[in-house]
């Protein structure tokens, strides 16, 4: 019996949720998810890379390393508190968002899902990285309007508590848990420690 195929034909509810402690060898924990902005588009890059080594006159041990993963996310537009949160930035008692030079943007788990042509959703977890402030533009009316959305770049790292940098499930799997999917949202997801038996 063929599968259906899960290809990516969408990307909303866009998350992040402040890392509050990372222990080597010991936990990380989050402060609960909150709506970052709407979604338009996401590029993730993981930038790992393959070595051969070559003897007897050909190749004969390839060897991979994880290099720092990078994601171009597309946005419609930032909250102020948002950007105050994940910039390290700060909002005086006017209202007013104040960009300090000085500020030390905190590390982040980044969530959002993917509809896929199957029908189901794909769901994911970066789970430490920082957000560059995003580049701006602005445009004068003419005769039609063109609608700017942003645009933010973000790095994510490995955990120091166990090395892990993301987590994936599609909603169709058969294995998957129902309650996964409901609180995928409401916490950034813990990985069970016992493997599933292949």
């Amino acid at each position: 019996m063929n599968k259906a195929k899960k290809m990516p034909i969408g990307m909303k509810d866009l998350f992040y949720s402040k890392l509050l402690e990372d222990v080597k060898g010991g936990l990380t924990t989050y402060a609960p998810p909150k709506s970052l902005a709407g979604a338009v588009s996401g590029n993730l890059n993981p930038n790992g890379s393959i070595t051969p080594f070559f003897s007897d006159d050909g190749p004969t041990v390839v060897v991979t390393s994880q290099g720092l993963m990078e994601l171009e996310l597309g946005i419609d537009a930032l909250e102020k508190e948002v950007a105050a949160e994940i910039f390290g930035w700060r909002i005086d008692s006017n209202g007013v968002l104040i960009e300090g030079d000085s500020s030390n943007p905190p590390y982040i788990a980044l969530g959002w899902r993917s509809e896929t042509s199957d029908g189901g959703y794909k769901y994911v977890w970066l789970y430490k990285g920082k957000i560059q402030p995003p580049s701006e533009e602005y445009q004068t009316k003419g005769e039609s309007v063109e609608i700017k959305s942003g645009s933010l770049n973000a790095s994510f790292i490995k955990r120091d508590s166990d090395g892990e940098k993301k987590v994936s499930v599609h909603s169709n799997d058969e294995d998957i848990k129902p309650e996964v999917i409901v609180d995928w949202f409401t916490k950034v997801y813990e990985p069970d420690q016992e493997l599933a038996t292949p």
